[in-house]
């Protein structure tokens, strides 16, 4: 059975945006009053989430084995992941 593409694409954009969500508050709640150390932990989080993200997406969805839809799901965590390092790494203290 083929795989439909844009369907797990759909779904990985939709995890990726609850991800988003989720740094979103973790940012407003944790790391907004820190100074620059903060940040640059934040930074690094928002990393960690679309690598957990992407991992867990990819297994539970079994789509280790299928090199087109790894390299679909690195593409949009990896956009993801640069669109709000880009954002918050323009927040100055």
């Amino acid at each position: 059975m083929a795989l439909d593409y844009e369907d797990i694409e759909k779904r990985f954009d939709c995890a990726c945006k609850n991800a988003v969500n989720e740094l979103s508050n973790q940012y407003k709640s944790v790391y907004l009053e820190g100074g620059p150390g903060k940040l640059g932990t934040f930074l690094e989080l928002i990393q960690l989430q679309f690598d957990q993200v992407e991992a867990t997406f990819v297994r539970e969805n079994e789509l280790h084995a299928n090199p087109e839809a790894l390299k679909r799901i690195k593409a949009i965590a990896k956009g993801y992941a640069r669109n709000c390092l880009d954002e918050y790494g323009r927040i100055s203290i």
